[in-house]
């Protein structure tokens, strides 16, 4: 019986770190922009913030933590579990979004926004589109 009291105190958790981290996303103006993108986008989004040098050691700290969570193979819930181990996965990784855009500065996610709104090419090149 101490398995399921174990195992119903990491839905909780689970269930925290999402709640709060969703919740912290909706709030912020710039978290709201970020859900409301497309997953393609969110990932060249994420990719412009690394590529640009726009990240302070909060915003470093932050993506190595998520990158260190994914990549190690000790999880909350092990990934070989059916839905529950890829929870975990998703609660984490939204927690770490909210806490990325708290630790970026506001110039820096506007620009790494346009970039990935712009679907990959350069905000400037409008009419650069090939037949």
């Amino acid at each position: 019986m101490q398995w399921l009291a174990a195992a119903a105190a990491v839905l909780v958790l689970l269930a925290v770190m999402f709640t709060a981290g969703y919740a912290g996303l909706r709030r912020h103006p710039a978290g709201r922009r970020f859900l409301a993108l497309r997953r393609g986008a969110q990932v060249r989004f994420l990719r412009a913030l690394l590529r640009g040098g726009r990240l302070g050691w909060a915003g470093k700290l932050a993506i190595l933590g998520l990158l260190g969570y994914l990549l190690l193979p000790f999880d909350l819930v092990p990934d070989f579990i059916p839905v529950l181990g890829q929870a975990d996965d998703v609660a984490v990784v939204v927690l770490f979004a909210w806490l990325l855009i708290l630790a970026v500065s506001s110039a820096s996610l506007e620009a790494a926004f346009r970039e990935a709104e712009a679907g990959g090419r350069s905000p400037d090149a409008e009419g650069d589109e090939r037949p």
